[in-house]
């Protein structure tokens, strides 16, 4: 009687083998895999530098832009805030452009309302900046530098329309207003709402 052959046995390392031929196989197949495909089918991928992220915008002031804490403001760091309405730093910005300006207010440290009444002030709202210094020199009716900004302001031609531009100078008209409390620096505001959340 002739015995029946041995059954054989596995070689040693073939389940893995058979382990690293089926991860083979599923990673070509997945929708992710274009690089895995390429390394097993035509070589090594292109290595290609990742797509830098747009940078942040920055919230540091121009030059030609500074600050002063002597009015009792603190607008130097209101300007680094994401709430300060972006009208306001777009003029900021166009006006240090042109001018040397001086920042005396923004919001933190001014009154909540307009003085003398009980309208809240857009200095309340972010949406409004006081300057005190244009060109060196401060704001008064002897500073013609801060009459011809006072004017190209209320023109827009900042890039932006306020409705409030105080001065010592009766220009005739909205937006531009002159009294007492505004002889010695240039007032600008912006209508509502507030349009925040953008820096630099």
């Amino acid at each position: 009687m002739i015995a029946p052959p041995a059954p054989r046995r596995a070689a040693p390392g073939g389940g893995l083998a058979v382990l690293v031929v089926v991860t083979i196989l599923a990673a070509l197949a997945a929708p992710h895999a274009t690089a895995v495909r390429g390394l097993v089918i035509g070589g090594p991928p292109a290595i290609s530098a990742p797509t830098p992220l747009n940078p942040p915008p920055t919230s540091r002031p121009p030059r030609g832009l500074t600050f002063t804490d002597g009015a009792g403001c603190r607008p130097a760091g209101d300007y680094r805030s994401p709430r300060l309405d972006r009208r306001v730093r777009r003029l900021l910005v166009a006006a240090a452009g042109q001018y040397r300006i001086r920042v005396s207010c923004l919001r933190t440290g001014h009154s909540w309302f307009v003085k003398g009444t009980q309208r809240v002030s857009n200095h309340s709202r972010w949406r409004a900046v006081d300057l005190d210094r244009v060109d060196g020199h401060p704001v008064s009716p002897a500073n013609a530098a801060a009459r011809r900004l006072a004017v190209w302001i209320g023109r827009g031609q900042a890039g932006v329309q306020p409705s409030e531009v105080g001065s010592p100078w009766r220009f005739g008209g909205r937006p531009w207003f002159s009294d007492a409390g505004h002889q010695g620096h240039l007032h600008v505001g912006f209508p509502g709402p507030t349009q925040p959340g953008e820096a630099g």
